[in-house]
């Protein structure tokens, strides 16, 4: 299935990443590393804003106003977690001092864990890893020898994680223990057959992914249990394409976030920019995205 998505925000971000979809205020947050911003875009209105948090930031999710902070965000800045709340950041751990690294990707895990892993400023090749912050706030170190962290996503029954490592140019699989956030088996699910870099991604409640491929102008739609291209999603006028995630109302729209470092923007006119297309006519939709608890 060949399918196109469209435009909403002309952003320009340096490096667009991380689309968050706040179901509660009706809200999209998303971030650009580069210009240490935290961008939330509003649907219905068209309307973008955004804080500067002063440090490049890797990713953003919600923490559960029932947690003991009641509410804000958990965000990941180059060397340590912190929290954000009415434009505050509050440091909560610091990690990887003095290493060269940056925190990259992350999200919540179903059981509302934070995971986040890290990439060396010169993309060394095993430098960074992938670190889990529990509800008490312990940090544990879940994979070394990682090169680029990049996307997360857990399938509906809780019991396997998907991983991506975007040098490797392969999907992996862990068996997951949602009680403990232990993840064992560790197996490849599925190469890349289809040309660019598995970056970020989203899952659908038929546990099929959607990955954002950097260097490819595209969202893939796959089935990792069988390997099988379902859709591909174009995203025109970009070729570097970095993350997506559902949300809208019914969890059937995907956000697409997208990347202006060094593009030609006569070739890549919408090289930063937010891009949409509602998938509801093929029977897919999103999850809820998980708070961290803590």
């Amino acid at each position: 299935m060949e399918l196109i998505a469209s435009p909403i925000l002309d952003a320009g971000a340096s490096l667009g990443e991380g689309p968050l979809w706040d179901s509660q205020a009706g809200l999209l947050h998303w971030i650009d590393i580069n210009n240490n911003r935290v961008h939330t875009f509003d649907p219905q209105s068209g309307k973008d804003s955004f804080k500067d948090v002063g440090e490049k930031i890797g990713c953003i999710v919600k923490r559960s106003a029932n947690s003991p902070s009641d509410g804000g965000f958990i965000i990941s800045l180059p060397e340590k977690f912190a929290s954000l709340r009415d434009g505050k950041v509050t440091t909560i751990a610091i990690l990887e001092q003095g290493l060269g690294n940056r925190m990259n990707d992350g999200k919540c895990d179903p059981a509302g864990r934070f995971w986040c892993g890290s990439v060396a400023l010169d993309e060394k090749e095993g430098a960074g890893n992938l670190w889990m912050m529990d509800k008490d706030l312990t940090i544990t170190k879940k994979l070394s020898g990682v090169t680029i962290s990049n996307g997360l996503a857990w399938t509906a029954d809780c019991r396997t994680l998907y991983y991506i490592d975007t040098p490797t140019g392969h999907l992996e699989a862990f068996d997951y223990d949602i009680a403990s956030g232990a993840i064992t088996n560790r197996r490849v699910a599925f190469k890349n057959t289809w040309g660019g870099h598995f970056d970020g991604m989203t899952i659908d409640t038929d546990d099929n992914l959607y990955i954002a491929i950097w260097s490819g102008g595209c969202v893939l739609k796959i089935n990792p249990r069988t390997a099988q291209l379902l859709a591909r999603i174009t995203v025109p006028g970009v070729k570097n394409v970095t993350c997506c995630t559902f949300g809208g109302p019914a969890l059937e729209d995907l956000f697409i976030t997208t990347a202006a470092a060094g593009a030609d923007r006569q070739a890549e006119p919408n090289a930063g920019a937010l891009f949409h297309i509602n998938l509801n006519f093929t029977g897919n939709k999103g999850l809820p995205a998980f708070e961290f608890c803590g």
